[in-house]
């Protein structure tokens, strides 16, 4: 049978267990949202109209990187478009043989 001193180092070394846990969660929480944070401010230094903008909540950073994503995806379709016009309008110009 065990004793109440037993039980009681039990009972402390599942203390430690938890709390070490607990830190360990902690720090690792601590270090996702550094990398979160991280990452949202890359991401705003990316976007042209947020630039100077430091104190740009996440909700805007993600809208606005969304947009600026849609021109730039519009503006490649344009030079692409574009460029395919450029390479028929040679091929009309070259002479028939």
């Amino acid at each position: 049978p065990k004793d109440d001193e037993d039980e009681e180092e039990e009972d402390d070394e599942e203390e430690i267990d938890d709390s070490e846990r607990r830190r360990n969660h902690n720090i690792l929480e601590r270090q996702r949202r550094n990398d979160l944070r991280s990452s949202f401010l890359t991401l705003r230094d990316h976007v042209p109209e947020l630039v100077k903008n430091e104190k740009a909540a996440k909700v805007v950073i993600l809208k606005k990187a969304t947009e600026y994503v849609h021109s730039l995806q519009a503006e490649e379709q344009k030079l692409l478009k574009r460029q395919g016009l450029g390479c028929q309008q040679r091929e009309d110009k070259t002479p028939m043989k």
